[in-house]
């Protein structure tokens, strides 16, 4: 039984007059690298294929006259809020009518994967009239379970979860596309382009889907895609602010303040790996995350930090706001002379 798993572009999809569909497909000749021998023995086979495309298409409401957008947002410390308008504002504080203005509609796009580390690091908003657990959604997605199974656990049908899943994502795009911006901005977060991309009318900027031919099931596209080191943590950008979730659910507002900012990184790093401090409070799943051994696998084996994340079952936001608070200790314990951990 074969099984691939590959990214494509749906190019073209033609309805005969038997009633049969032709979908044209172009993928990349690396995304089928070592899978051509396997595709071609599918040739004539029955398969079950899933498609789940890699982008998120959404409308910005954009101000007729000013052309600029409706809504704007801040994010301080990763956490996303809405920006009143200056003019909305004012009137709410004085009380006056609001400001007749035309709105239209101006089409946009952002990556699902920016979108899925959003929800993933738990600081995605939540609706009242959307009541489901999309963080979990988007852990057992990226688990490889399918969204029917989904649906057969919540008593409704594929195609209501989908339309559920779809239109959240839709509603939390303007914020994920700020939190990303914010990240970059940070050196915490993935190269990929976050900015909303307005699109043609030929659609042609959003068109790569992901494409699955399988036996059985089907597979999240949100799978990380591999490019560059995934993050840059803050004690290698400068910056002085933490992203992605907290630790334990704390601020860390006990953490030095100073942190590892007066510590060389190099040195921090040599001490990591002679003494290999382990902190209990910094933890994941309710295990102490063993850093020096990640540490030491990223520079022996030249691994890059998503994959890092990935194989130790986090996103890069998760690893990193750990590694952050965790370097911020070892820094501390090591400017007290080492010692027991």
């Amino acid at each position: 039984m074969g099984y691939l798993d590959f990214k494509g572009l749906v190019k073209k999809v033609d309805l005969k007059a038997d009633g049969d569909v032709n979908i044209l497909l172009t993928v990349a000749g690396e995304e089928l690298r070592g899978k051509i021998e396997w595709l071609h023995e599918m040739i004539g086979d029955k398969v079950t294929a899933s498609l789940d495309s890699a982008v998120v298409n959404y409308n910005i409401e954009i101000n007729a006259r000013t052309e600029k957008p409706i809504k704007t947002y801040r994010v301080d410390n990763g956490v996303v809020s809405e920006v009143k308008p200056e003019g909305e504002q004012l009137s709410m504080d004085l009380g006056l009518l609001k400001e007749k203005i035309e709105i239209k509609q101006q089409p946009a796009e952002i990556e699902l994967s920016i979108i899925e580390e959003f929800i993933l690091s738990g600081l995605a908003p939540t609706y009242e009239d959307l009541d489901y657990d999309f963080v979990s959604f988007s852990q057992r997605l990226a688990g490889g379970e399918t969204y029917m199974k989904l649906a057969s656990e919540l008593g409704i049908s594929s195609g209501k979860i989908v339309e559920k899943i779809d239109e959240y994502r839709k509603r939390v795009a303007p914020s994920a596309a700020a939190w990303h911006e914010w990240m970059e901005s940070q050196g915490v977060a993935p190269s990929a382009a976050a900015e909303p991309v307005p699109v043609s009318e030929e659609g042609n900027a959003g068109e790569a889907d992901s494409i699955e031919g399988k036996s059985e099931g089907s597979k999240s596209a949100q799978e990380g895609n591999g490019d560059g080191d995934g993050f840059t943590p803050e004690w290698e950008s400068g910056s002085s602010q933490s992203a992605g979730d907290s630790v334990n659910g704390s601020d860390q507002d006990h953490i030095d303040p100073a942190g590892s900012e007066d510590v060389d990184k190099e040195e921090l790093d040599a001490f990591i790996l002679a003494d290999r401090p382990i902190f209990a409070e910094v933890e994941y799943n309710g295990q102490p995350v063993p850093f020096p051994d990640l540490l030491e696998k990223r520079l022996k084996e030249n691994k890059v930090w998503r994959e890092i994340a990935n194989e130790n079952g986090m996103t890069s936001g998760q690893l990193s706001s750990r590694y952050n608070v965790y370097r911020k200790l070892a820094a501390k314990k090591m400017k007290d002379g080492g010692g027991a951990a």
